[in-house]
């Protein structure tokens, strides 16, 4: 580990953004992919993103083959190190993961542990503030690098909530934020000015550091060095806190308010939660995270601004306080020491992801299956597999865990590689002898679900392999691993851990189940999606007409009915096929379950033009509500719905 650069600010978001922006734009200086690691107490994990480079890959095999969860984000590989030792294993993971270039992300508690350790060579820091009121912050901070004789740079805007979420997904943030974090990063390497990126790939690093850098960005303050968060800031991440608490809890009450308010016997229905219930439970989610946060309940308004809607998904949560001038830094130039009222506001919503599609081969070669390929978490795995994961993970979320793939279908030549870096055979399996071959072995994560999987894996078909690696199950409630049965569960659409045609949701009416299970086989899209799109357009009602003029049970609009050769929109058997007929297109062409349903009710047109589910709250909706239906019936095609801040 050759030097390390620290850099801090008040707002954690904001300065974990701006690490990402950092290992982002080194790219084009280290040639290859960049370690990106939180650690201590505000860590937390990230799921891996659909597209990631190849070097990003490769730092987290080499992570996971180390016993760490790492995952792939676009060119940068994240891992978070929870809990009041993560700096001490700091040094370590970045041996590990075999990467050029590290960014860590501490909390500000740790900023001087940091500078003081020997196993990371402190070159120099980024610091970002928000002027004037923590010029008194960022001067401490300034003094104590100078002292030090490392670098400093000082950062003033924040990056926008666009530029964030392409950092952390690691790609370039674009626009102004890419262009401070390429001038950061530049300045804390000493590299100077350059006319062209290009001509630095792959080279500068060598050539200054003699091959590594560590960057080191802490978060929320230097308390260690005499700086202490404003009220200001305490106030926003309560607020913050509360309207991402009440959004998750409409995320996960959303099945709930779904299910039918009685059951086929007439008798009410215990699961049901109707409107009222929904916001009021959302309400107290936030009002316990803003005490648990040490705000006082008294000071705080929830409201939900989409409360029309249905279903309901945003929350926002303000805050009224009051800061004790003493506390803020420079306090001591403050002629007027009455308190300072101040207001803090959030707003958080539950939405779809951006995309389902991994972009990887459809069908599995170079092992021991040669069949379809479904992919969860970016991992391949059989159809039948992947169908049982499904009811699984869905049944862990209820149990508030969420299950990541690590690992899933190897190819022979994977497993050659993987065993050339780690030749033991406790651990890895030669090439050819590995069950990973076959598509039918998980690697789990994370460890905390390590004894819920022990507990109820075997209830969804799968068993723990061997008794030393607690995240490696089997599945074993299909055909054998590496069989030809094995090679055709996906040749007529997927199949349950039974082998069975999966199965529909029981809210699909006996009438429709066939030709829902014909027209998904014919047009090799999931019986499952077309159940619950049909549920959210018409209730299953053939003779539904909409106020825009939609009809029938697939409410096909007159244009693209005709389109789809379907002459009678009311004749449920016919509007089915050509629904299914249209996702199959649809998928085809955004290769994306949110996205097709985001075009199937607002058009391929408004998707195409930003690559996203539109900013419509029907579709935003329409697509929540598809979605939480799977969810709900244990039918899981999609990650489920994201949780983030908005404004």
């Amino acid at each position: 580990m050759s030097a390390a650069i620290l850099a801090t600010g008040s707002d954690r978001r904001a300065s974990l953004a701006l690490a990402a922006a950092v290992a982002a734009e080194s790219a084009p200086l280290t040639g290859g992919a960049t370690l990106l690691i939180e650690a201590g107490e505000t860590a937390q994990k990230k799921g891996p993103t659909l597209l990631a480079a190849p070097g990003s890959r490769r730092v987290e095999e080499a992570l996971r083959a180390a016993g760490r969860e790492a995952t792939a984000r676009g060119h940068i590989c994240h891992l978070a190190l929870v809990g009041q030792d993560g700096l001490s294993a700091v040094p370590r993971a970045v041996q590990d993961s075999g990467a050029e270039l590290a960014v860590i992300h501490l909390p500000g508690r740790l900023w001087v542990p940091a500078v003081e350790l020997e196993e990371l060579d402190a070159a120099g820091g980024v610091i970002l503030v928000s002027l004037p009121s923590e010029r008194s912050l960022a001067a401490l901070a300034v003094d104590e690098l100078t002292r030090k004789g490392l670098r400093a740079r000082i950062a003033t805007r924040p990056p926008t909530a666009l530029a964030s979420r392409r950092a952390l997904a690691g790609a370039r943030a674009g626009g102004r934020v890419s262009e401070g974090a390429h001038r950061i990063l530049r300045a804390l390497l000493g590299l100077g000015r350059s006319r062209s990126r290009g001509s630095e790939r792959g080279q500068a690093l060598p050539a200054v550091l003699g091959g590594g850098l560590v960057l080191i960005l802490a978060t929320l303050v230097l308390a260690a060095i005499g700086g202490a968060i404003t009220g200001k800031g305490r106030v926003q991440r309560a607020a913050d806190l509360a309207a991402l608490s009440a959004a998750r809890s409409m995320r996960d009450d959303l099945p709930r308010l779904l299910t039918p308010a009685r059951l086929a016997s007439g008798a009410p229905n215990p699961r049901h939660l109707s409107r009222g219930q929904y916001l009021d439970r959302a309400r107290l989610a936030a009002i316990d995270a803003a005490r648990r946060n040490g705000a006082d309940p008294g000071r705080l308004a929830v409201e939900f601004p989409d409360a029309r809607s249905h279903p309901p998904l945003r929350a926002r949560a303000t805050i009224r306080g009051e800061i004790d001038p003493e506390a803020v830094p420079g306090s001591a130039r403050i002629a007027d020491p009455r308190p300072i009222p101040v207001a803090a506001s959030a707003v958080a919503e539950a939405s779809p992801p951006a995309g389902s599609w991994s972009g990887m081969p459809q069908t599995a070669e170079g092992g021991g299956y040669s069949g379809r390929l479904a992919y969860r978490n970016g991992e391949g795995m059989r159809p039948d597999v992947a169908a049982a994961y499904d009811r699984m993970a869905a049944a862990a979320r209820r149990a508030g865990i969420a299950l990541v793939v690590v690992s899933g279908f190897r190819s022979d030549a994977e497993q050659a590689e993987l065993f050339e870096r780690h030749p033991d055979p406790r651990w890895v399996a030669p090439p050819g002898r590995s069950l990973h071959r076959c598509a039918t072995e998980l690697d789990l994560g994370p460890s905390s679900a390590y004894g819920w999987l022990a507990a109820n894996a075997r209830r969804f078909g799968f068993v723990q392999r061997y008794s030393w690696e607690a995240w490696h199950y089997g599945f074993v409630g299909g055909p054998p691993p590496c069989s030809g049965a094995g090679n055709v569960t996906g040749a007529a659409g997927e199949l349950d851990g039974n082998g069975s045609g999966i199965e529909l949701p029981s809210f699909v009416p006996a009438q429709y189940r066939e030709p829902i299970l014909r027209s998904a086989s014919r047009w090799n899209v999931s019986a499952g999606m077309l159940a619950a799109q049909l549920m959210a357009e018409s209730g299953f009602n053939p003779r539904a007409v909409s106020p825009a003029g939609a009809q029938g049970i697939a409410q096909f609009m007159p244009a693209t009915a005709r389109s789809y050769g379907l002459r009678d929109p009311f004749d449920p058997v016919a509007a089915i096929d050509a629904q299914a007929h249209l996702m199959s297109d649809l998928l085809r062409r955004f290769r994306s379950i949110p996205l097709a349903l985001a075009a199937y009710n607002a058009g391929p047109g408004a998707v195409a033009a930003c690559s996203c589910v539109p900013p419509y709250p029907e579709t935003r909706a329409y697509v929540a509500r598809i979605l939480a239906l799977l969810d709900g019936a244990g039918v899981v095609l999609a990650p489920p719905l994201e949780v983030r801040l908005v404004r």
